[in-house]
């Protein structure tokens, strides 16, 4: 068990640690000690959802190439179409590989742009604003989806409802965070994920059964209820004190902590003496340089790389190709819906059992495991049945579901979620807009990358070789958390960097904080 340690500053305005007062001028302050345990969490869990419902809908369109490539392929006409030939014709869109690969990936091309623009955009006008503000370019993204007419109609629709998807996945983590207590940001960090798990989820259930243009009119609505959601909860603290407004962010806490909470006060105080801190230097590209800025920023990066290249996204998009490959012997529809299962199932047990007992360390150290040993085993799979005289495998065919299964669970545990909820937590806030830009826009651009190699890496590298390089990816996962990855379980933001602005320890010492 690690130390417990929590950072203070006594009256000599020296700030307290592990081994002694940390005394660079540059160190944040904690005047002390807050007790949360008078919080109300029910506010904070309802903001939380409803900025989460952006990650729905950021599901929604991830899902939504899966079910509907099969008839987007092998389409025919069917009740959607009118009687009309000519009209029918219009309506009629079928596309061969090569563009629907496009349709899938090009998602990623808008998220990028819109991750690069969401930390911009936040610190300029709010989370709360602009989260609301992005139901309009995802109305007219699935609109454009519904009504097209050739694949170029699929190709803007796509990267307009990714670009909002981009903007909303870098400042929604950044939202929850900022209105989260400590002992409460695990729970609803996991918020995100689940979320997003629950898009992918209904968005495969739908396409069982209902035409890709009826799907799509459904995704077109779904954003008004992020609208009307978003209008209940207030802006964040931390935005509004950065712009003046303290009445204003002192409501915005009364809101979120409930009437019983008797610290209102001193969190303000906190939260204040955190932006005369940031505002002591102007924010700068340069600053990246900094190791307090550096350090949180490339861990952002790398936990973002570690989960695209451990094949999330590349299987999400290509599940039913996969089982198409593996002979899959029922409706591999079916066999998305039951690995979406899996993954909510998953984060649901993972948000209310393991994120309350584990660190996050171990929680991301265990999902790269099972994950790495559920792609290697893929890997085997596909390379004895690919061998002559392999007809001893169709006893096996299972497998590749029972595999698929187990990883999605392994991102439903912590994959998905903790590179979101730990970049949150660790990057400055000072640096936070430009910070959590770079982060999403590292971990689309890999999505992308991913997705759109997919399959040229299976005819270089064949089936086994591409789960073999995932499960590799895994492991290199395992190793950086072991060694690498830095603990924030329970710690306040002033605490965290803090730790980054200390020079004296090396990354992998970052102590745990027993909660009040």
């Amino acid at each position: 068990m690690e130390e417990v340690n929590s950072a203070f500053v006594g009256d000599d305005g020296q700030v307290g640690g592990i081994g002694g007062p940390v005394t660079s001028p540059k160190t944040p302050s904690v005047k002390h000690e807050i007790d949360y345990s008078t919080a109300t969490k029910r506010p904070q869990i309802g903001a939380a959802l409803a900025a989460a419902f952006s990650a729905f809908l950021l599901g929604t369109t991830l899902g939504w190439s899966s079910p509907v490539q099969p008839q987007l392929q092998h389409i025919a006409a069917g009740s959607f179409y009118p009687n009309d030939k000519q009209l029918a014709n219009i309506w009629h869109i079928e596309l061969d590989d090569n563009q629907m690969s496009w349709v899938g990936s090009l998602l990623n091309i808008g998220a990028m742009i819109g991750a690069l623009s969401g930390g911009l955009l936040m610190d300029k006008f709010g989370r709360r604003f602009v989260l609301m503000m992005m139901t309009a370019p995802y109305i007219i993204g699935w609109l454009m989806i519904s009504l097209a007419v050739d694949s170029s109609m699929l190709y803007v629709g796509r990267v307009v409802v990714g670009f909002s998807g981009g903007v909303c996945t870098a400042i929604t983590p950044c939202y929850i965070g900022e209105i989260s207590t400590p002992t409460m940001r695990g729970i609803v960090g996991f918020f995100f994920t689940f979320n997003l798990s629950c898009g992918v989820l209904v968005t495969s259930v739908m396409g069982l059964w209902m035409h890709w243009r009826w799907l799509s009119v459904i995704c077109t609505i779904k954003p008004i209820i992020f609208l009307v959601g978003m209008i209940c909860v207030p802006e964040s603290p931390y935005f509004l004190m950065r712009k003046g407004q303290q009445s204003e962010a002192f409501g915005s806490l009364v809101w979120l902590r409930g009437s019983t909470y008797n610290n209102i006060k001193a969190e303000l105080h906190q939260i204040e003496t955190r932006i005369f801190e940031d505002s002591k230097e102007t924010c700068k590209i340069s600053d990246v340089c900094q190791p307090w800025v550096f350090k949180p920023v490339l861990i952002g990066v790398v936990l973002m790389l570690l989960q695209q290249f451990s094949g999330l996204n590349a299987l999400s998009f290509n599940a039913a190709e996969i089982f198409r490959l593996a002979n899959f012997s029922f409706d591999r529809l079916i066999g998305v819906v039951l690995i979406n299962v899996a993954q909510v199932s998953a984060v649901v047990f993972s948000s209310v059992v393991l994120v309350k007992r584990l660190n996050r360390r171990t929680l991301f150290i265990i999902s790269e495991g099972i994950a790495c040993l559920s792609m290697l085993l893929m890997g085997v799979y596909f390379h004895y049945s690919g061998r002559p005289h392999s007809q001893e495998m169709v006893i096996f065919k299972w497998i590749p579901l029972i595999a698929m299964v187990v990883f999605s669970s392994a991102i439903g545990l912590g994959l998905g979620a903790l590179p979101w909820l730990i970049s949150s937590e660790i990057l400055p806030p000072r640096f936070r807009g430009p910070g959590s830009s770079i982060v999403a826009f590292t971990n689309f651009a890999m999505s992308f990358t991913v997705t759109k190699t997919f399959v040229v890496m299976n005819r270089v590298m064949t089936h086994a070789g591409v789960f073999w390089f995932y499960s590799g990816a895994c492991f290199l996962g395992i190793m950086f958390g072991l060694y690498l990855l830095p603990e924030t379980k329970d710690r306040t933001p002033l605490q965290i960097q803090v730790y980054f602005r200390s020079r004296e320890k090396p990354i992998s010492s970052l102590p745990i904080l027993t909660p009040k």
